[in-house]
């Protein structure tokens, strides 16, 4: 029995820790787009987030169109996928700059449709990046190169010319808009969250149902109950008696 139960505990263990080894796994082979904030490939853009951060600075993740945030933010919109951006996403996105938003558009495709109905507001050039005045706000254009993890690692004067933007405008609020690479807002918090953390939360509830199993198997089991016996007077002597009388002493 008790042999049954270790065997039990060890198929539990090593099968949290395959579910976790998989996931993980899969988190860091294949599980984040490039150019995203949460993405620690080469390709990823998690250096100049987690950098923003802890210097301080507002930083959240945005699951709708820039275009929905408050003017006095600033958003990262970096190498568009999904959706791509087409001339009248770039008009709606622009509305939103000309009341006082402010706007990081980096693609290493170029010209975006972003450079070239802006083309005409060119004002001046902060380490390869374009910046052009429009309306009451400001959008910054350059590749997405520049901020990827691979380069930044070498080349630290792209991450200065973008917090020197950055103070300049001193934002409400910085966002990277991770809507542009397919993840977008859903009815449940679940949805919204970063994958990673999906993951974690998909391994902690796993983890949780298999312990509960486990306990469950040890004390859910219910215990018989025994009556009271009334033990006979002499009782013990008879019993001494009979094992004399069996054992012919």
């Amino acid at each position: 029995m008790k042999n049954n139960i270790d065997f039990k505990i060890i198929l539990t263990l090593a099968l949290f820790l395959g579910l976790i080894w998989g996931a993980n796994r899969h988190m860091h082979n294949s599980g984040f787009p490039n150019y995203t904030s949460f993405s620690y490939e080469n390709a990823g853009v998690s250096l100049l987030h987690d950098t923003l951060q802890h210097m301080g600075y507002p930083i959240a993740l945005l699951y709708r169109p820039a275009q929905t945030v408050d003017i006095n933010a600033a958003v990262f919109i970096i190498q568009p996928v999904n959706p791509r951006i087409d001339y009248e996403m770039t008009h709606d996105i622009l509305l939103w700059v000309r009341r006082g938003g402010r706007l990081f558009y980096l693609d290493n495709r170029y010209p975006t449709a972003m450079d070239q109905i802006l083309d005409s507001e060119y004002r001046e050039a902060i380490s390869s990046m374009r910046l052009y005045q429009v309306g009451m706000g400001e959008v910054i254009t350059g590749p997405a190169d520049i901020v990827a993890n691979a380069n930044l690692m070498g080349n630290y004067f792209y991450g200065e010319g973008i917090t020197y933007i950055l103070s300049r405008w001193n934002p409400d609020r910085i966002y990277f808009a991770e809507y542009y690479h397919g993840f977008h807002a859903a009815s449940g918090m679940f949805r919204q969250m970063p994958l990673w953390l999906r993951l974690v939360t998909f391994q902690i509830i796993i983890g949780a149902v298999a312990l509960m199993w486990h306990l469950g198997k040890r004390f859910g089991n219910p215990i018989p109950l025994y009556e009271e016996i009334e033990r006979e007077e002499n009782e013990q002597v008879l019993v001494l008696a009979r094992l004399y009388k069996h054992a012919k002493k």
